[in-house]
């Protein structure tokens, strides 16, 4: 694909938050954007790419996971996006998402932003991972066709770097404690998350452990996937709650089931340690609606749970618009979604992101990728050197060489 990168930089420009509407309609004015739209989709191709690296969660356990790695064409001009698609399914096909994909293949890009819009809504039964990820790929293809970045058609601002967020998933202590100590050797070590498993005992362990590994400087906070529930009051969660901020824990991710005047209390009681809502956020459409001042510091936006990309950025826009902060959450992801969460991280500001290549997981893809527009700094900060669309390059024919399965549709 051809692309003039000096061209490019040089017309790049700072939008405000537009709108609800497809983010590129904004940018359809000029006769490019209406050339843009009628480009046609040509082709979708799938790559499994498969983890089989065992992760650990209060609700169960991941032996092995399938994630898709998808290439939309129109014409020479592509995108990639990536999702979750199974787990502890090692015989998985994507039936579902071949038959999803299907009709928006012979389409011009403006009827498939349409017809994606036309379920980005309150009350869509399709699945998440699908709207959003088909919205990454889509928003990609036509920061390519356009000459823009991503982050530009968003309408996101910021471009200062921001910290990547090292994800422990494991209840063994032993495991913990070399996470930890990976996570120095990698620059990572300033900025931890591990997961709670809703036992008091368990969980404090390996706060100790965590805390003893990197010291008191550095951030820590948990996610309890709502995992506490023995509890018959909001005073006694606050106890809970205190204990774990009185060994060291800076903030706490969806510490339990609860309605939004108990978010905004909680948070008072338990002061300076930050609540992070999360499951509240899901998706970007409704969360615009549900969030309140006060159930929180931090509001996280969870990858593959968000739907839109475009409601994402109006739901970041919300969050600082209220005083509080914003931080990127991650699905485990390994491949391209993880620089394109790192571009919104940054558009947005965020305090961190979570969605970051990882060592293991992301070994192979690593291997496959050719150039990004994201990069992890010496000090384990990521920051942005904007390209068109995500600017993430792979090497189809070697990715598909390592994929367990490609699919043409």
């Amino acid at each position: 694909m051809k692309t003039n990168r000096r061209d490019f930089i040089k017309n790049m420009s700072a939008l405000g938050i537009v709108g609800v509407t497809y983010p590129l309609l904004s940018a359809c004015g000029s006769k490019n954007g209406t050339e843009y739209l009628n480009e046609k989709i040509t082709k979708f191709e799938l790559f499994r790419y498969d983890i089989n690296i065992p992760r650990y969660f209060s609700w169960g356990t991941w032996h092995n996971r399938q994630h898709l790695f998808i290439k939309i064409s129109a014409g020479d001009f592509y995108g990639w996006t990536e999702t979750p698609a199974s787990k502890n399914n090692p015989d998985y096909k994507p039936t579902e998402w071949v038959i999803y994909l299907k009709q928006f293949k012979g389409l011009t890009i403006g009827e498939a932003q349409k017809l994606l819009a036309s379920e980005q809504v309150l009350g869509s039964k399709r699945s998440l991972k699908m709207l959003e990820s088909l919205d990454m790929g889509l928003l990609d293809l036509s920061g390519r066709i356009q000459n823009k970045s991503a982050v530009e058609l968003l309408g996101l601002t910021g471009r200062n770097a921001v910290p990547g967020l090292y994800c422990i998933l494991d209840k063994d202590e032993k495991k913990v404690r070399e996470e930890a100590e990976k996570s120095i050797e990698q620059n990572l070590g300033h900025h931890m998350k591990f997961k709670m498993y809703g036992d008091e005992t368990v969980d404090m362990k390996l706060l100790n452990t965590i805390r003893d590994v990197l010291g008191d400087e550095a951030v820590v906070i948990s996610d309890v996937n709502k995992g506490y529930k023995k509890w018959e009051s909001l005073d006694e969660l606050k106890s809970i709650l205190n204990r774990f901020k009185e060994n060291g824990l800076n903030a706490i991710e969806d510490p339990a089931n609860l309605k939004t005047k108990q978010w905004i209390e909680l948070q008072k009681m338990v002061g300076d340690l930050s609540l992070i809502p999360d499951a509240p956020m899901r998706p970007a459409w409704k969360g615009i609606n549900t969030m309140k001042v006060g159930m929180g510091h931090i509001y996280n936006l969870h990858p593959s749970t968000m739907g839109s990309l475009t409601h994402t950025a109006k739901l970041a826009h919300r969050v600082k618009e209220i005083g509080a902060k914003v931080m990127i959450g991650d699905d485990s992801l390994v491949g391209p979604a993880c620089s394109a969460w790192q571009q919104i991280a940054i558009g947005v500001g965020a305090t961190w992101v979570e969605a970051i290549e990882k060592k293991e997981d992301s070994k192979i893809y690593l291997e496959c990728l050719q150039s990004l527009a994201t990069k992890k700094e010496a000090n384990g900060y990521y920051s942005y050197n904007p390209a068109p669309g995500f600017g993430v390059e792979i090497d189809a024919d070697r990715l598909k060489k390592v994929s367990e399965l490609h699919i043409e549709v």
